[in-house]
């Protein structure tokens, strides 16, 4: 296959086994509905719910009453607070046992995440993130035998405080270009580490901190003590929003840091410190979907109370459709997640994890989901911004005094956009993700391409007559998506890199799809009961996401020639598709008024 073509003029078809794609990052793009199943909260095993309760009872009688006063940025009943966690195994959920931890599946992980976020602390879930993800896995997945016995069961029983310090002032999402260096001391017991690094969460909690360097131009990590001489810490920033939360500056003025404390190997330091941030970007993805539902509940709850015009504002429709908007969003980036989650977990089910190499398969398998981490984490943080800006509209001037939950909620809400990577920086990770894995041929979507080259509507065998039209909107939506990326490599070749004005859209297409592939799928899989609620949900999401689809693929068509937007004027006129969007927003809103709350967990 030529390496700037991913369709070639002699048309060969392809069997697929799509069995063996289950599991695999980036199936979405190419596996029809019907030909697989995605994982879903419906699936949680009993230890799961057990995780699932316990921390909603720790969410609900330990956090919530301290949630104010942890907010007012109180160290000391963060500390303690973290504790608790630990005994609970709430910290130690990917550590292994032998180090403290728990050693469990992702999917658990990702549990807890959600579940704690009832506890209306995000200054505490964001501590805990930091803690947990980037700065624990970095040592759980790199470290030596010593590095592990030493840092993880403090930093797994909560004893300790982790920090991850990556960026620096003159290196943000361009994290390699950063100047802080290191080199060797003369007695080589040291690497003497010399820079700055900034905005760095728990930046003055941690006991201990994974950082980076350049050693002889060579990136590389180091985890370093509080205690080394030479590391001192900022003042307090003054923040929008997660003000009960850490962060500073962190200064390494000639600082002393064992060579035993180097992490991994030299020149090691950018595959650490991006391997860990895919995790964290799926994680980011599921608290925000956690807040998103919140707002829901605080929107519902406030609108009921609220009377304007001798009523409660609950019974005018513009407030209904923004709930009914509320709730579809919360639900597609819910099932985006536990997607992701679910799928990783399925590589990683059967490996023996006293393999040598086990994290390195740990790491891989993540890394395979590149395109879901980061449309995890688009999803969940642009789900949360369109809820609790729609939470404090209904408000009103409720919503921007600070008695009222929402309105720290919304100042809190902006920096997971920022957070793990700008959603701009996704953007452009899924979009240069998936044209890898089309140009290595990684998953078939060559093959996929071939056999609907002139079919954008495969064979629809699905029973279910409810949604029978949803479906071919769905493929529709596939073949399209997969054929604008083709036609974006047929012109620009590995240039394609270059082109953020077509990326973007190619982005937003490709997410879109993500939605609405997962979605459908949960669907199907529901029992009966939940199908009644999940069918104008799945709906609207589904009319929402071919509308955006087809509006970028118009964007870059418009780019690439008439041909290709001629071929998607003829292949619509299959499709047939007409709906009524204000009737599925009533009815959504209608079992919304029906549960009281959000009602699809």
């Amino acid at each position: 296959m030529s390496e700037s073509n991913v369709l070639e003029n002699n048309k060969t078809s392809f069997e697929i086994d799509y069995d063996k794609l289950k599991g695999r990052g980036g199936a979405f793009l190419i596996v029809p509905i019907g030909k697989g199943k995605v994982f879903t909260r419906e699936e949680f095993s009993e230890d799961q719910k057990m995780f699932e309760s316990a921390a909603f009872e720790f969410a609900q009688k330990t956090i919530y009453p301290i949630s104010q006063d942890i907010e007012k940025y109180n160290k000391d009943l963060t500390a303690d607070t973290f504790r608790q966690m630990g005994e609970l195994g709430f910290l130690g959920i990917d550590t292994p046992e032998e180090y403290g931890g728990l050693g469990l599946d992702k999917t658990t992980s990702c549990i807890v995440c959600d579940i704690l976020s009832y506890g209306g602390s995000v200054s505490l879930m964001v501590t805990m993130a930091a803690h947990t993800g980037i700065a624990t896995l970095p040592i759980t997945w790199y470290g030596n035998e010593a590095q592990k016995q030493k840092y993880l069961p403090k930093l797994s029983s909560g004893e300790w405080i982790g920090c991850y310090a990556l960026t620096e002032p003159s290196a943000g999402s361009d994290a390699l270009s950063g100047q802080m260096k290191a080199h060797l001391s003369e007695d080589g017991k040291y690497y003497i580490l010399n820079g700055q690094k900034i905005y760095i969460t728990n930046g003055s909690w941690a006991e201990v901190c994974v950082t980076f360097a350049n050693v002889n131009g060579k990136y590389t990590g180091f985890i370093v003590d509080k205690d080394c001489e030479g590391w001192s810490v900022g003042e307090e920033e003054k923040k929008m929003g997660i003000k009960g939360s850490s962060t500073t500056t962190l200064y390494f003025e000639n600082c002393k840091v064992p060579v035993e404390n180097m992490l991994g190997k030299v020149g090691q330091g950018a595959a650490i410190a991006f391997n860990v941030l895919y995790t964290g970007r799926y994680k980011l993805g599921v608290s925000a979907a956690a807040g998103a539902k919140i707002c829901v509940n605080k929107a519902y709850e406030f609108a009921n109370e609220r009377e304007q015009f001798s009523r409660p504002i609950v019974q005018f429709s513009m407030m209904q459709k923004k709930m009914a908007e509320m709730v579809v969003k919360s639900w597609e980036a819910d099932s985006l997640n536990y997607m992701t989650c679910g799928s990783i977990d399925n590589i990683l089910k059967d490996v023996d994890k006293k393999l040598d190499n086990y994290f390195e398969i740990v790491q891989k398998a993540i890394e395979d989901h590149a395109i879901e981490a980061s449309a995890c984490k688009v999803v969940g943080s642009e789900a949360l911004a369109f809820c609790v800006d729609e939470a404090v509209q209904i408000h009103g001037g409720a919503g921007f005094i600070e008695e009222y939950p929402i309105c720290a909620m919304y100042r809190d809400e902006r920096i997971n956009r920022i957070f793990e990577g700008t959603n701009e920086i996704n953007r452009l990770l899924v979009s240069g993700a998936s044209l890898k894995k089309a140009l290595l041929e990684d998953i078939p979507i060559r093959s996929t391409i071939l056999d609907r080259s002139e079919n954008w509507l495969p064979e629809n065998h699905i029973s279910d007559q409810s949604i029978k039209q949803e479906i071919n909107v769905v493929e529709f939506c596939r073949s399209l998506t997969i054929n604008t990326l083709n036609n974006l490599i047929n012109k620009y070749g590995q240039d394609l890199k270059n082109e953020q004005w077509l990326l973007e859209p190619l982005s937003d297409m490709i997410i879109s799809l993500s939605i609405i592939d997962t979605c459908t799928k949960r669907y199907l899989q529901a029992d009966e009961k939940k199908k009644l609620d999940i069918l104008p949900v799945l709906k609207l999401s589904i009319a929402n996401h071919y509308l955006s689809i087809m509006s970028n693929a118009d964007d870059i068509a418009s780019n690439t020639g008439k041909e290709f937007k001629n071929t998607i004027v003829s292949m619509m006129s299959n499709l047939n598709y007409e709906i009524d969007r204000i009737d599925l927003k009533k009815q959504i809103f209608s079992d919304l008024d029906k549960y009281k709350k959000y009602y699809l967990d």
